[in-house]
């Protein structure tokens, strides 16, 4: 199913079931000055001197936060973009478990970062404004005032694009921010089937959209069919329990029978089920290698992953990096990973820079270094992104600088 349809209902999901908390701040407030415990990088900066003077970004992260992991270098490529603007990323975590992940960061994470002082920070942004799903960014403008707030990688750089041109209107700012609060309460009303609530906040949602811009990505906010659309989401999800739990025929007959009446028109339910399949697959194997139930299928289930026909290359790839990298692993084989990265490489025609990277990894963990290196200078050749490029390039290094030592142990 293409990416984008599942998009928007995912949008209006999460933003309800993240963000339900009370909040009493608004757009406009007067941003609450930083509490800090402990600058880890940068110099220490206080919002009151900024003020007149300068604009800020107050981001809200962690070292275990995945989601923040990928926006650290969007970050970065704003503070570069944006150089009078003061970034600073601030965790609630201590200073102990900060500071080596910011050290590994380098250059991927060039901006000010801090450690909160008792959360008092946190509560001060995230607390006030009913936020508790992170990464999660605050602008303050010149004169002091929180003018928006939201994902890091979502309006922030058009945000401050008007900022710096003068064509920021935070009245619109404040409608935009009304109404994503309404797809909430949207949301939740589809979800507890309350239709005629729903049915009047649709319309709503509708004229807005109309007025302030798409309140969803890159698509216009159409009521009957984002309705729709979290219906399938919620079925899909029952749906996959119902699999999980291997539950009764006529329970996945009816689930099934909502599905095809719900879904999109390029959804197969087929493709689905078998992906579904597979997934389960490769979970019954990871359990056993990882030690958390017998090993005494491990043979017969990796034969039946070696012979899996028509995977997903997406999935063939995940699975091989976990073969091959994840701690849990205690029977790792890699020869088998090194098969499913193959598998991943031959169905996605070579040019996906992550699969390339997957199999460099495995010929490296299989001792064939020389042709990892060969096929990590295809990853960094199928990179898009300087950023990615600069990842990969590193692993490079390191195995060329192998390939120099095996070289020199012969000698």
């Amino acid at each position: 199913m293409k990416a984008s349809i599942l998009v928007a209902a995912g949008a209006v999901l999460s933003s309800s079931l993240l963000t339900l908390c009370a909040a009493e701040g608004k757009l406009g407030d007067p941003a609450p000055e930083l509490q800090i415990a402990e600058w880890i990088k940068g110099d220490p900066v206080k919002l009151a001197d900024l003020k007149g003077k300068q604009v800020a970004v107050v981001e809200f992260w962690a070292t275990w936060c995945g989601p923040c992991r990928v926006s650290i270098p969007h970050l970065t490529e704003l503070q570069k973009k944006f150089k009078d603007v003061v970034f600073v990323g601030i965790s609630d975590e201590d200073a102990a478990t900060v500071r080596p992940f910011v050290n590994r960061m380098g250059d991927r994470m060039e901006y000010r970062v801090a450690v909160d002082k008792d959360n008092k920070t946190g509560e001060a942004y995230m607390g006030a404004f009913g936020i508790n799903g992170i990464p999660h960014a605050f602008v303050v403008d010149k004169q002091g005032r929180i003018v928006w707030h939201g994902h890091p990688m979502d309006r922030l750089e058009t945000v401050l694009e008007e900022l710096q041109s003068g064509k920021f209107d935070l009245e619109k700012t404040r409608k935009r921010a009304e109404a994503e609060s309404k797809l909430d309460e949207f949301a939740q009303a589809v979800i507890a089937g309350d239709q005629d609530k729903a049915t009047a906040l649709g319309k709503e949602l509708e004229a807005l959209d109309a007025e302030v811009g798409p309140l969803l990505p890159n698509r216009k906010f159409n009521a009957e069919e984002i309705r729709k659309l979290i219906q399938f989401r919620i079925t899909l999800s029952q749906y996959q329990q119902a699999l999980a739990r291997e539950a009764a025929p006529e329970t996945l007959a009816r689930l099934e029978k909502e599905l095809t009446d719900l879904a999109p028109k390029d959804f197969d339910l087929a493709t689905y089920k078998q992906r579904m399949a597979h997934a389960q697959l490769f979970t019954r194997y990871a359990r056993a290698a990882a030690g958390m139930t017998s090993t005494n299928e491990m043979s017969a289930l990796a034969r039946q992953l070696r012979e899996l026909k028509g995977a997903a290359p997406e999935d063939l790839n995940e699975w091989a990096w976990t073969l091959l990298t994840d701690e849990r692993i205690q029977h790792r084989d890699l020869d088998l990973a090194l098969h499913l990265a193959r598998a991943a490489l031959d169905s996605s025609g070579g040019t996906n820079a992550s699969v390339l990277d997957t199999y460099a990894r495995a010929l490296f963990d299989t001792g064939k270094v020389h042709e990892a290196i060969e096929y990590q200078k295809k990853a960094i050749a199928a990179a898009d992104d300087e950023e990615l490029r600069k990842m990969l390039r590193e692993v490079l290094d390191r195995y060329e600088a192998e390939a120099k030592n095996r070289t020199r142990d012969k000698q």
